[in-house]
């Protein structure tokens, strides 16, 4: 059996010579064995390994007699132990999670921080656990992506076992002396997955198939390699769309079949989250129905992920605190703002040499009876045109800037009355003309 763990290992490439390997150890037969094996074979590959135990405080007595095991198993092999103790029933409360989920988001970030960037999770998911994933997820109305059931290896985390059945498993450690610790919630039935081992799986093998874990695995390749290809013909499709960055053109998307739409608004939230867990299918529906909505319409999804129709475009976005900005411009002096992408200097000398000024604007100095500050805009901002004032707002709205960009745009204003407004405008009241007697020269350029 260590043979065909390590053709798995070898598949997927889940390990290289010099890796640090955390494996996520409960106790149980299929983690003892994972810690068994990936030992045995640490010294070939050259590897360093560190086990982690996660104790959930439900079981009592019970979670402690498994913490402790597991500090001996790493005595046994040498191994650092580290172990992280959390009140998960508490906490899922709070969060208003079911217990499995809060331990799950426990257990991932506990063996992330171990990790760290460079390290990989190891963890004993195996043959009967993909099965199990897969019955769950069609219950609660997956895709193929759902259908592809545990994947092999996903970023850092890895699973050497997921070939094996658990009847070999426990084979291999009835063989090689392994003891291991059973956990009594396992055969307590309110948990979904246990419902499904304890009474479904036996029932399908009883009545319909009796080699249904391994007619599952082979049903999740099939659905993992279709997955994958088809997210490689919706991100050509995305690529189409795609008019600037995180927007896509309504009127492509329209051009393109509705399973590939779908891919593509999911492709459209990748940048701001690798983790599409909780974007359903009717969130999916709901970013999509943005096509025969008006411009301005926002879908709010989950992770503060956002979908907005801007005209002929959808938008996508995370929700985040606006990054406001307001810098004090004193005459004579240089700035480079290259967060902007705004170089500025205010002077008393229309021609300066080593200036890199795209333009020059001509200020009525006489006219300036405040500070000037480069700033985002406030609500009340107005700039006089040669047609007559008009606020910044509607001016925005008139020239067709998306929403999700106003703030981001630079503007020159001396309280609530603008001077100049990048790309777009300059006061008609605070330019230099015949009549101007003291002059200031504002001099701009890209950075």
């Amino acid at each position: 059996m260590l043979d065909k763990v390590l053709a798995t290992i070898k598949k997927y490439n889940m390990i290289e010579k010099g890796d640090k390997i955390v494996i996520g150890v409960s106790g149980g037969a299929d983690s003892v064995c994972l810690t068994d094996i990936l030992n045995k074979v640490k010294k070939e590959i050259e590897i360093e390994i560190i086990l982690v135990h996660i104790n959930h405080n439900i079981r009592g007595e019970e979670a402690k007699r498994d913490e402790n095991f597991v500090i001996e198993l790493g005595k046994k092999y040498n191994n650092l132990v580290k172990v992280f103790s959390y009140d998960v029933e508490k906490l899922a409360k709070e969060k208003s999670l079911t217990v499995e989920e809060m331990g799950r988001k426990l257990r991932y970030e506990a063996f992330n921080s171990v990790a760290l960037e460079k390290g990989k999770i190891a963890v004993a998911h195996n043959l009967n656990d993909n099965c199990e994933t897969m019955i769950m997820r069609f219950f609660r109305g997956t895709g193929i992506k759902g259908l592809g059931g545990i994947a092999a290896k996903r970023e850092n985390i890895i699973r050497p076992l997921i070939e094996l059945s658990r009847e070999e498993i426990e084979r291999y450690c009835l063989e090689n002396n392994l003891d291991y610790c059973e956990d009594s919630t396992n055969s307590v039935e309110k948990y979904t997955r246990n419902k499904i081992r304890l009474n479904l799986i036996p029932m399908i093998k009883k009545e319909f198939n009796k080699n249904i874990v391994n007619t599952m695995a082979r049903c999740s390749e099939i659905m993992r390699e279709e997955e994958e290809f088809l997210n490689k013909e919706a991100k050509k499709f995305y690529e189409k769309c795609e008019v600037e960055k995180n927007r896509i053109d309504i009127e492509k998307l329209k051009e393109i079949d509705r399973v590939l739409q779908r891919r593509i608004i999911r492709i459209g939230f990748l940048e701001f989250t690798p983790d599409l867990y909780d974007i359903s299918y009717e969130h999916t529906e709901s970013v999509l129905a943005l096509i025969e909505k008006e411009s301005g319409k926002v879908i709010e999804l989950p992770k503060g992920l956002r979908a907005k129709r801007e005209h002929n475009c959808i938008y996508f976005y995370k929700e985040e605190e606006k990054n406001s900005f307001n810098y004090k411009i004193d005459v004579d002096k240089m700035y480079s703002f290259d967060e902007i992408g705004v170089g500025i200097l205010l002077s008393r000398e229309k021609n300066l040499e080593n200036c890199k000024k795209s333009y020059t604007i001509d200020i009525d100095c006489d006219k300036i009876n405040s500070d000037i500050v480069l700033r985002s805009r406030k609500a009340g901002d107005k700039i006089n045109l040669l047609a007559g004032s008009k606020s910044v707002k509607r001016l925005f709205i008139d020239e067709k800037i998306p929403a999700s960009k106003r703030d981001s745009i630079p503007l020159l204003a001396v309280d609530s009355n603008v001077i100049w407004i990048k790309d777009l405008k300059t006061s008609s009241y605070f330019m230099a003309n015949e009549n101007s007697r003291n002059i200031l020269y504002l001099h701009l350029w890209e950075v």
